[in-house]
This record gives C-alpha cells, structure tokens and sequence, in this order.
C-alpha cells in the first residue's frame, strides 16, 4: 500500500517535469519586480495518531496535534534577486495514552533569498538559499529537532508557464540540500507545484512535497515523507480589497518511513503590493 502511494507521487513529478505550463499564470518560481511584494498569513492545523515505520507500514500512535500562524514574505529588491523571509508561532498537544503534554511558543524564523540565473528552453532557472533558526523543540520532527537548531538549505528553483487547452498553467519545481547542525541528519527535498487560473482572480494549486535524510537518526532510523496538498487561491474584489486573496486547503502525507502521518488543514490571506 506505501509503495503504491509513493509510486504515485513520483508520477506527479514525471507528469510535472514533461507539461509545458502562460505569462499570465506565474507564482512562487519566478522573481518579483523591484520595488513590490507579497505576503501571506496562514493559519493552519496539524492532527496525526499514526507513524510510519521503517518498512514503510503504519500503527497507531499517540495522538498529536498542532496550530500554527505563519506570515511569509517576498520583496523584490532587483528584477532578479527576491528576499524571503518567514516566522511561526506554534501550540503543540500530545496526548500519550490519557496523559497531555502541551507546549506553544514562536517555533522558527526563516530568512533568504531567490536569484534568477536566467532562462533556457522556456525555463527560468533561480538559486535560493535558505537558513532557519529553530525557536523551540519540534514534536512532529524525527531527527528530534531542538531550540537553537540551525538549517542552512541551498535549493535549485525551476519555474516554467504556458497555456494548455486554453488554460493559463504554471510549473514550480525545487530540488535542495539541507544541511542541519548539532549531529541531526540532513536532508533532501524536491517539491512539485502545479497551478492554473481556470477563471479570472481564480487559482488552483495542487503540490507534491518529499523530504528524505540522507542518514539515520540518532535513534538508528532513516526517515522520509512524501505529501500532496491543494489549495484555491481566491482574490477578493478589487474595489473592496485591492491586492488581497484568501487560500483554502489542506496537506497529507501519503507514504513515508520513520516519521508522522498527518493530515493538515490550512487558511490563508495574501497581500500583494
């Protein structure tokens, strides 16, 4: 059953890689003009009472669950290069069979920075380097992450758009090493977006999300997750609320080894100015 589902993410991928996606359908990959921005609030909520073991399998778990609020960040400070920056407030509860543990605190901050290199065969092609301060203990993290851990990720960003059957379709794919200190394993990533605007102010968003280590953990485990998740983007009307939307979806792993599977849902407000 793991083997099937984590065959049909890497179908998302081959089908992600071979699309031809039109200028008018761009998020995420490509760089902002200078001088503008975007931000975006998500509240989200995170539940998970099974694990996946090394072979793949589930069993039951304690029951685990977490609310966070995210505010993310671009600015285009040239027409090439775009800082990120990202914070998080996090509530955890654990209930480990009849007793809770709680804990709730700003779990992270998140700064870097997207430069596009240039564009070949239809495909802008952007470095993106990332660091993350973690702020407080992860309860849902294998490698046991703990406050004061550093990660320090350099990704490869490929973004590509075209239209398709008449629909304005985009493609984002990131590839990245992220490196974690104080003996925690690092790890790979490759997330696949795919989004289109089937009507005006309208934007659907479907993502393939994968995060393996590249050795065990401390407890002798190796770990990897793989997730699907979809979202609508809605603007709201321009005479009301210029430059704002409203996103709506929801995130769940599907296949993974030695770590959680959850189910997230998740409500956001972008802001593009």
């Amino acid at each position: 059953m793991a083997r099937g589902k984590g065959a049909s993410s890497v179908m998302l991928a081959v089908i992600a890689a071979s699309m031809t996606f039109s200028e008018e359908a761009r998020s995420g990959g490509w760089p902002l003009p200078a001088g503008t921005g975007e931000i975006i609030v998500t509240a989200s909520r995170l539940t998970a009472d099974e694990r996946y073991e090394s072979d793949g399998s589930k069993r039951w778990t304690s029951s685990y669950t977490k609310h966070e609020i995210s505010p993310y960040a671009e600015y285009g400070l040239s027409n090439k290069l775009t800082l990120i920056g990202e914070a998080a407030w996090q509530r955890e509860k654990t209930d480990y069979f009849g007793f809770t543990f709680e804990d709730d605190g700003f779990s992270r901050v998140k700064a870097g920075a997207r430069y596009a290199i240039g564009t070949w065969q239809k495909t802008l092609f952007s470095v993106q380097p990332l660091v993350t301060l973690h702020l407080d203990d992860a309860g849902d993290d294998p490698a046991a992450t703990k406050s004061g851990d550093i990660d320090a990720e350099l990704g490869m960003v490929l973004a590509r758009n075209e239209t398709l059957f008449g629909m304005n379709l985009f493609s984002v794919q990131e590839v990245a090493w992220r490196y974690r200190d104080r003996g925690r394993p690092d790890q790979l990533r490759a997330d696949i977006t795919l989004g289109g605007k089937p009507l005006p102010g309208t934007m659907l968003l479907l993502k393939s999300l994968n995060t393996a280590s590249v050795k065990s953990t401390q407890t002798g485990e190796l770990y990897r997750s793989s997730k699907l998740a979809f979202s609508v983007v809605q603007d709201l009307p321009a005479h009301m609320a210029p430059g704002f939307a409203i996103e709506a979806g929801m995130e769940r792993t599907i296949a993974g080894q030695g770590t959680v599977a959850d189910t997230t849902w998740r409500l956001g407000l972008w802001y593009r100015f």
